[in-house]
């Protein structure tokens, strides 16, 4: 008995320390390129058996790691990926849409154009001049189009020109009191922001309980749409993979290593390691092990995404060979199920990820087309659903406003954000609050 204790106190010691190891593994693979510099820089800041250093040569990780990438797999599996940003989500939702090639590079140029708000704020002179100067040198008559393309995209409101162009585009053009916002918003806030109230209804000949609710169709209104998805601070793309044409016709699909540090175990403290006794040596022991784990979580990452990367352009080749207008659909589970992955994992190493092709850099994230994991779209569903019944159980004298149907979404245990209860109810083509409204 005591040594069947003894076993399974060692299990689960192997357990505990496993678990942070994963978490770890984790973290790693979801970490754009800059974030990882600063990552890998503070880890060897507090562990001085870590060695990190720029490589003076592009390092090219080993081809063989699949089976290492599966053992790591289940734990990734169980942890959610991050996000798409704003910049991410615009990209997928154009490479989604069937546009002749010259306006879908317009498009695709205006969206790296927009501000960290989700307006496109530069003048038609400087979108054209900034357009010739990456390359863009073709098709200037399409910028209107390609502007009127990018502002029927999600959120509603991005590509506006300014606050109140946004938040016009996120106007119902069929609701009963489009033209009274309209007006309210293009030529009365100002005086709404003195609280001019009575001289707003004289003008617009209503009552001010009428100006009250239109104020308050308003308030649901969003001024920078695409704020909510952007990060806090603009972050340096780096482009962390590589894909150049061959000789022979093939394409080379590698890692650029040389932008990343090269870490290892500091050669000093394994020396020290091999005469140390006692309590140095225990402190010394756990240093180079927590080093040594470090090492090989990076060597995995750059496993896992050069894998997924290289499966990625294998079934992208029209896109290398004719470009953007090639692009073919790509689900995330296809490659999940080729690699022996969780769809999880593709999402989470792809995250935050750019590639530099012979088309440009890229986020990666981009070349899925309807992607995802296989259970995303029966989550989508159940929200989508969820949606529909909020809506159907509101007091149709007092209809719901996207926002507090999202605040009874939450109390349910469904966390979704007003601007997603606000698509859902337009593809399940329920009107707006003010439209919903009853009076008798």
């Amino acid at each position: 008995m005591a040594g069947q204790s003894q076993n399974l106190s060692a299990r689960q010691e192997q357990r505990m320390a496993l678990q942070p190891r994963m978490l770890q593994g984790i973290e790693l693979l979801q970490l754009p390129a800059g974030e990882l510099v600063e990552w890998l820089e503070e880890a060897a800041r507090n562990n001085e058996a870590l060695k990190v250093e720029r490589p003076q040569e592009t390092v090219r990780p080993s081809r063989g790691g699949a089976e290492a990438t599966s053992r790591h797999d289940h734990a990734l599996q169980n942890h959610p990926a991050p996000e798409a940003g704003l910049h991410e989500s615009l990209y997928e939702q154009l490479a989604v849409r069937e546009l002749e090639g010259g306006l879908h590079d317009w498009v695709n140029f205006l969206i790296g154009c927009l501000d960290p708000t989700g307006l496109l704020t530069l003048s038609d002179e400087q979108c054209i001049s900034f357009a010739k100067e990456a390359g863009l040198v073709e098709g200037e008559e399409l910028l209107g189009s390609a502007i009127a393309v990018l502002q029927t995209f999600e959120p509603s409101g991005v590509g506006g020109r300014d606050a109140v162009e946004a938040m016009l585009l996120q106007l119902d053009p069929m609701g009963p009191q489009y033209p009274l916002l309209c007006r309210l918003l293009e030529d009365f806030l100002d005086e709404l922001a003195k609280n001019q109230r009575p001289q707003v209804a004289r003008s617009l000949g209503v009552s001010l309980d009428e100006l009250e609710e239109l104020i308050g169709d308003l308030s649901e209104l969003d001024p920078s749409p695409g704020r909510s998805q952007c990060d806090e601070t603009a972050e340096v793309i780096i482009p962390e993979v590589l894909v150049e044409a061959c000789p022979d016709g093939s394409w080379e699909v590698d890692l650029q290593s040389d932008t990343l540090p090269r870490v290892s175990v500091e050669g000093e403290y394994r020396t020290m390691l091999k005469d140390a006794e006692g309590e140095l040596a225990s402190y010394l022991r756990e240093r180079v092990r927590d080093a040594r784990t470090l090492v090989d979580a990076v060597h995995q990452r750059e496993e896992t995404l050069l894998r997924v990367s290289q499966s990625v352009f294998r079934r992208q080749r029209d896109f290398l060979e004719d470009g953007p207008s090639s692009l073919k659909p790509l689900r995330m589970n296809e490659l999940a199920e080729e690699l022996n992955l969780h769809p999880s994992t593709i999402s989470r190493s792809v995250s935050g990820k750019h590639v530099q092709t012979p088309w440009g850099v890229h986020p990666l994230r981009w070349f899925f087309q309807a992607g995802g994991p296989a259970d995303e779209a029966q989550a989508l569903d159940t929200v989508r659903e969820a949606v529909r019944e909020v809506f159907a159980d509101e007091d149709v004298h007092a209809p719901l406003s996207d926002e507090e149907a999202a605040e009874i979404l939450k109390a349910g245990g469904i966390d979704a954000a007003r601007r997603t209860v606000a698509k859902y109810r337009k593809e399940l083509e329920i009107p707006s609050s003010y439209r919903r409204r009853r009076f008798s």
